[in-house]
């Protein structure tokens, strides 16, 4: 095993893997912070709200303040008190000192103090609302239950090393109300790459859980410029670790172990506007770009590792939490990251890109017509590009939209640009040159998930890089719609939404009933052993299934009954025996709708399943090459709420799919471009390409 890393490093490799090498070689800032941001106010921040903490756990006379009755407790009044003590025992005895320092500080202090403020009313909230299930004279020690913890973990890598990670977090709280521990980590600045600060607090909850064996939820308190909350669930920080963190650990060692000479470097960062704000700009292009062959970290790559890092450098608290977690009520609460092959937004080097001579193109173009637009920027989905544009005052953004025709024939597209009206611009989407892959072993990694985790499948890549995924637990996304057209990506993306469900649940606890009329989209899938029967290939082989489920579905809803469970996700959280999930993927659902016989009967079990068999746990994904409106009829539209749409024949075929009026995915580009209606939000994706299917049983945990 190599040397720990950080979890600020992991954080770091996923915003910029060169800074993230030129820190740990040579040291030096390595925190993307806005401009007008006041800095070094981050270590004042953290010390004092440690000592806020203390304070409060330490101090008797507080608890006066939460005597009474728990709903005639007002968190306002609370706040001010707490803020006026606070202030006169420990942030004016700071401020005086710091001031007679050095009095430039004075406006930075008066910023730290308006964070500290909304971090104080965060807590007089929380505290206001756990009062409601303990005492007065418990309740302080039951939400504070720890500061500055340390945390850590030995990770299992692809290769089959392994890699330990350390790092500690801000706080650990209890909310009552929700019954969760929380992981809570302060930031005096507001994240500039939401996947980064995923990873760090997904990292934090997962080892915390590690250690003490129940599930935490985490939150991050971003309290400057202005007061931010963000909470994430367990169930996505769980996930985001097996997904995302044993890769990217295996990736920066590789990455930190180059030298010149030796292969390609660190990638640069995949967001274009994080350049603007690194602390070592000209040091990353003098030494990555213009200086091929020598450099100065060549002859500094002893340097002490990890300098800066918060986990390596700050004082321990307490090692173990100050009280027993039994105490405490039980429940079950509930990006990856950019690619490194430059699928999303790239750095801005001041050399010539091919995507800045397109966007500019179409800035010329639109100004040709009389309409003027600013240039927002440029973000690279693996199929297109997106160009943002801001139109200038006096311009409407109908007038943008009207020239689809014009912009095609003057840029010389094969397909029209898909514009949109977005919140601060207009975006035109356009092919991209130089078009890549969504890999499917770059975003899934086999794991053994527990029967009781969601089920999710792969929907397709986003602007950003990450993966998008539905919870087919979920009612809007529990049974799906796919219609594409011929060399749409179709099967495909049937094949890699496959994948990512055999890779992470074991026969065990999930099923699958396919439907491949064609016989072609499913063929490595005949001897799978998460099979439910075998593939079905005709007509009344998929009436019987359609019979088959609707039997299991009567057959479960009794089970629940008789246990008083009102779904398959409780049932199997108090079962001995969990019910395995059953998920049903028709490939060509138009070939059954030529006899009359086979339609109605087909439609008529549509209807039953698609409005009773999600909570037993069964689950339909209806695609076809022909989604017109006799074949996919408003009785079948109106039972499978998930809707994908990959590039269809006709506008009208796209509006069968996708609802309303939304014809784009005539204009898609084929080979996995797809709609993915998220919610009333229409996500514009690249599904997974599966190159090589290899199958096999996830490793038991």
């Amino acid at each position: 095993m190599t040397a720990s890393l950080s979890v600020s490093k992991v954080r770091l490799a996923f915003e910029c893997p060169r800074l993230l090498y030129l820190g740990h070689h040579s040291g030096g800032m390595t925190m993307f912070l806005p401009t007008e941001g006041a800095l070094g106010i981050g270590s004042a921040f953290h010390q004092l709200s440690d000592q806020f903490v203390q304070e409060l756990r330490s101090n008797p006379d507080f608890i006066g303040l939460f005597e009474g009755e728990s709903g005639q407790l007002d968190a306002g009044a609370i706040a001010q008190t707490l803020q006026q003590t606070l202030y006169k025992t420990h942030f004016f005895p700071f401020l005086q000192a710091a001031i007679t320092k050095d009095p430039s500080k004075a406006a930075a202090l008066h910023q730290l103090w308006q964070g500290l403020i909304g971090l104080i009313q965060r807590w007089a909230t929380l505290l206001v609302s756990n009062r409601r299930f303990c005492p007065a004279q418990a309740v302080l020690q039951k939400t504070f239950l720890a500061q500055e913890l340390s945390v850590e973990h030995d990770f299992l890598l692809p290769d089959g090393t392994h890699q330990l990670v350390r790092g500690r977090f801000d706080s650990l709280v209890y909310d009552f109300e929700h019954h969760r521990l929380c992981v809570v980590e302060y930031k005096t600045y507001q994240s500039p790459e939401p996947s980064a600060q995923l990873a760090q607090v997904a990292l934090y909850s997962y080892m915390l859980k590690e250690k003490v064996g129940v599930p935490i939820d985490s939150a991050v308190y971003s309290v400057l410029p202005d007061w931010q909350e963000q909470v994430y669930p367990w169930a996505q920080l769980e996930d985001t670790v097996h997904r995302l963190i044993p890769p990217k650990l295996q990736q920066i060692r590789d990455w930190l172990a180059w030298r010149h000479g030796q292969g390609d470097p660190p990638p640069k960062t995949v967001r274009l506007d994080l350049c603007e704000m690194c602390p070592q700009r000209k040091k990353c292009q003098t030494y990555f770009e213009a200086m091929p062959n020598s450099g100065f970290l060549a002859q500094n790559s002893t340097l002490p590792q990890g300098s800066g890092d918060r986990e390596n450098s700050a004082r321990l608290v307490g090692d173990d939490l100050p009280v027993a977690l039994d105490d405490l009520p039980r429940s079950n609460p509930q990006p990856p990251a950019p690619t490194e092959d430059n699928n999303s937004a790239r750095v801005n080097d001041h050399s010539p890109r091919p995507e800045d001579d397109i966007a500019q193109h179409l800035v010329r173009t639109l100004e040709s017509f009389g309409v003027g637009v600013d240039l927002q920027g440029v973000a690279l989905a693996p199929a297109f590009l997106r160009v943002k544009l801001k139109p200038q005052l006096g311009v409407k953004v109908s007038s943008i939209l009207r020239l689809t025709d014009d912009l095609r024939v003057q840029l010389g597209l094969t397909a029209p640009p898909m514009i949109a009206p977005q919140a601060g611009y207009v975006s035109v989407d356009l092919p991209r040159p130089d078009r890549q892959s969504a890999v499917f072993d770059q975003y899934i990694m086999a794991q053994a998930l527990p029967a009781t985790a969601p089920v999710r499948i792969a929907i397709g890549v986003n602007l950003e890089g990450n993966l998008v995924e539905a919870d087919l637990s979920d009612p809007n996304t529990c049974h799906f719609l796919v219609g594409g057209t011929t060399g749409s990506g179709k099967s495909e993306f049937l094949r890699s939404l496959l994948l990512s469900l055999l890779t992470r649940h074991s026969p065990d606890q999930l099923k699958i009933a396919l439907v491949d009329p064609k016989r072609v989209t499913f063929p490595e899938f005949e001897t799978i052993p998460w099979l439910l029967e075998p593939i079905v290939k005709d007509s009344e082989g998929a009436i019987a299934l359609m019979k088959a489920l609707m039997a299991e579905m009567d057959r479960r809803y009794k089970r629940f009954e008789q246990s008083r469970c009102s779904d398959l996700t409780r049932y199997n959280q108090q079962a001995p025996t969990p019910m395995a999930r059953i998920v049903c993927i028709f490939d060509e659902y138009a070939d059954f709708m030529v006899e009359k016989e086979t339609r109605d009967s087909l439609e008529l079990s549509i209807k039953r399943l698609g409005a009773m068999a999600r909570a037993a746990g069964i689950h339909l994904i209806i695609a076809t090459q022909r989604p017109e409106a006799k074949v996919v009829t408003p009785l079948i539209r109106s039972n499978l709420p998930g809707r994908v749409a990959l590039r269809t024949a006709s506008d009208a075929d796209s509006a069968i799919i996708l609802g309303g009026k939304q014809g784009d995915a005539v204009n898609l580009l084929g080979k996995g471009d797809l709609l993915y209606l998220e919610g009333a939000q229409l996500l514009r994706l690249q599904s997974l390409y599966a190159q090589d299917v290899a199958i096999a049983l996830p490793a038991r945990g």
